[in-house]
């Protein structure tokens, strides 16, 4: 397939857009092997998918948020898995602008390289003359098993104790593992995004650099506006369910020309039901898309400017997350009831779409439960939060 170099944002969304039909092609095949065929992982990393987060003066191309936003987007209206695999395994980006440049040239002597990870803390980096000897577990792996880096976030240890930090929670780094040590474990049984492979995997008494550690919530080494702010690592993440639905109102309208409807035999598309469904679920849809893009573009104006983000913005990024994984799932609850029975079985695109929604929208980024950090930081408290 003939592909756009992907040298610049408008080259990687048309590839994007390129590719998504075949990628959609292989969703079945996805969610029955539970992981990305080899074949779609090698189109995606040709398309420069994995690179977006990188650069411009390493030759990358620095993709602003929202124009990550819209590939996300456009991915995840064809296949959410794949999506969720591209947003996930694009960081490396975003990773290596957290460390020395000289060790993250190192790391990364291409920038295909997919990284994930799971950067909560759930397990351990005890320091030791040599690094770090580090040892856990962590869940939700997306695209370990296409991963050419792994990431993992660790309670910071010495002495035997954790290394407590300002206001006195424990200190926590997230570290690059060898990957000839990584075991990963076969648990991605799962609601939805059954393709994106995100499987357990787990270290045991390794040691890794100290140099190769960072703190995920701190500024890097970098001073472009798309590294000054901890909060895009995940911004683009509500995108992949907006694609999602955007591809599931597409699909009703599509439907509802040709179903006819019991007793009266008329089109579906004649029926108040589901003229007030299409409505509804356009309406939910555009508005999480402005309220991502206005979040977003005002941070966005703000580090351009050379200045940082404030609480109230942070707050809104981390609102706007929320509530466009919450509406997304909305939009797709409320396309299969005006649906029907064309939405019940396991074989229809509207049953997939449907829960992949409901397992994006169960990512801590999207649970309801956190809109607790986002009143804190509105209501002028400084907390440890992911924007």
């Amino acid at each position: 397939m003939q592909l756009r170099p992907p040298t610049d944002a408008e080259a990687i969304i048309a590839n994007a857009r390129s590719i998504g039909p075949i990628i959609e092609e292989e969703a079945d095949k996805f969610a029955k092997e539970r992981r990305l065929t080899d074949d779609v992982v090698a189109l995606m990393r040709r398309a420069g998918l994995f690179r977006i987060a990188f650069p411009k003066a390493w030759g990358g191309p620095e993709m602003d948020i929202l124009s990550q936003c819209e590939v996300m987007e456009t991915l995840g209206y064809h296949d959410a898995s794949a999506a969720w695999v591209a947003m996930i395994c694009s960081d490396s980006g975003h990773y290596a602008a957290r460390i020395d440049e000289a060790e993250a040239r190192a790391l990364y002597p291409s920038l295909d390289l997919l990284t994930a990870g799971m950067i909560a803390p759930t397990g351990q980096a005890h320091i030791v003359d040599d690094g770090l000897k580090v040892s856990g577990r962590w869940p939700f792996g997306s695209g370990c098993l296409h991963a050419d880096r792994l990431v993992a976030g660790c309670v910071l240890f010495e002495n035997g104790k954790p290394q407590m930090g300002a206001g006195g929670k424990p200190e926590f780094r997230v570290v690059w593992l060898p990957k000839d040590k990584v075991q990963i474990h076969d648990t991605w049984y799962t609601t939805g995004l059954a393709g994106s492979g995100s499987n357990d995997y787990s270290v045991q008494d390794i040691v890794v650099p100290r140099a190769h550690s960072f703190h995920p919530f701190r500024v890097g080494t970098r001073i472009e506006p798309l590294y000054r702010y901890h909060g895009f690592f995940f911004a683009n993440l509500p995108a992949v369910g907006l694609g999602c639905a955007r591809r599931m109102i597409d699909d009703f309208r599509e439907l509802a020309q040709r179903k006819i409807t019991p007793p009266a035999l008329t089109p579906l598309k004649n029926e108040y039901r589901a003229q007030v469904a299409l409505a509804e679920a356009n309406t939910r849809l555009n508005a999480a898309r402005a309220y991502q893009d206005s979040s977003l573009s005002s941070v966005w104006q703000t580090l351009s400017r050379g200045e940082t983000p404030t609480a109230a913005q942070r707050a809104a990024v981390g609102m706007m997350a929320i509530h466009g994984l919450q509406e997304a799932l909305k939009v797709g609850e409320i396309v299969c009831e005006a649906a029907g029975t064309a939405a019940l079985y396991a074989s229809s695109p509207f049953e997939r779409r449907r829960r992949d929604l409901i397992t994006m929208s169960n990512h801590i980024i999207g649970q309801r439960r956190t809109q607790q950090a986002m009143g804190q930081l509105l209501f002028g408290e400084e907390v440890m939060t992911h924007v």
